[in-house]
């Protein structure tokens, strides 16, 4: 299939050319659809984690995902499970359920780890954060019921109460390549980017991650993706545009954006905070290893003695048939 090269080069996709590399992913042999979500889940959620951490000294965080009938609310639906086991309290909003056979499990696995689920949003309670997972790069037109009223909703919430707003892959209700076309208002404070940013993130002044840790190189150089330098183990990435000395947003490529980035950030951090954190870190890290060598220990014993007295047993019962 022709790709649009004149979108894909600046290393933003449009719909069309989102949507080719996607069926190319899922071509056979390939990633199941089912994988690319549990994938773009974890991303998500990881991203939601950089922006509100957890505090071992508070109340779990508590996030409100919103949850469309299409892929993008099954990203959510992973994501909040994923959250769940970081140490988050989430509540799901999915008012239009599909009932295709993996979606209702994804269901049943977030019912499982205790994430309340909901057909409309909750009349109280507050939230740390809210995940837009409605409408992903397939949707085209204006914003209709249920979620119309859904993302009216969560701009109350972002006004009235300060919680901000995480959206999957595009802002619901925008034109994927245009953006926000229909003048909806909705304005995410983060948008999390999968696979490569779309066309309609370009003037995005927001926290923007990116999350496509997967992405074969053949196809990375067909579409003229360049991936960013994910951390360790990272599976998102925080793009953002570096600025020039008169002030001014670089127009820069992405590996020259990434390492401005990096090199912004890691001149930030001073030697005392790295030296308390490698301090703190190996200290924990040390307890950690030395707690699991000795459990280790006493499982490999326990372990050994239970197969020494099988085998007694075993040799015992020969010797009785022999007789």
């Amino acid at each position: 299939m022709a790709t649009s090269t004149d979108s894909i080069m600046t290393g933003y996709l449009n719909a069309a050319d989102a949507a080719a590399l996607d069926a190319e992913l899922m071509s056979e042999p390939g990633f199941s659809v089912e994988q690319l979500m549990e994938l773009a889940g974890l991303a998500v959620a990881e991203a939601v984690y950089e922006v509100v951490k957890p505090d071992s000294t508070k109340t779990k965080p508590r996030i409100l995902v919103v949850c469309g009938p299409g892929n993008n609310g099954g990203d959510g639906l992973v994501a909040a499970r994923h959250l769940t086991f970081f140490g988050f309290e989430c509540v799901v909003v999915y008012p239009k359920k599909s009932n295709k056979k993996h979606f209702v499990n994804l269901v049943k696995q977030c019912e499982d780890v205790g994430i309340t689920m909901l057909d409309e949003f909750p009349q109280e309670g507050k939230f740390d954060g809210i995940v837009d997972a409605i409408f992903g790069f397939s949707f085209k037109g204006a914003p209709r019921e249920p979620f119309k009223t859904a993302l009216e909703l969560m701009r109350n919430m972002q006004t009235d109460q300060n919680v901000p707003v995480i959206s999957v892959d595009v802002p619901s209700g925008w034109n994927v390549d245009e953006g926000d076309v229909t003048e909806t208002g909705f304005l995410p404070e983060v948008l999390v980017s999968l696979t490569t940013p779309k066309e309609s993130a370009r003037g995005f002044k927001g926290r923007h991650f990116v999350g496509g840790r997967f992405l074969p190189p053949g196809l990375a150089e067909k579409y003229n993706v360049k991936m960013p330098p994910y951390s360790g183990v990272s599976q998102v990435f925080e793009f953002t545009k570096s600025t020039s000395k008169k002030g001014e947003l670089a127009d820069l490529g992405w590996e020259e954006d990434y390492a401005a980035f990096l090199e912004e950030k890691h001149a930030s951090e001073t030697a005392a905070d790295l030296s308390k954190s490698s301090s703190s870190y190996e200290t924990a890290q040390k307890g950690e290893e030395e707690s699991w060598e000795a459990q280790y220990a006493a499982y490999c014993a326990e372990k050994e003695a239970r197969l020494a007295e099988e085998d007694a047993r075993k040799i015992k019962e020969m010797k009785e048939q022999d007789a």
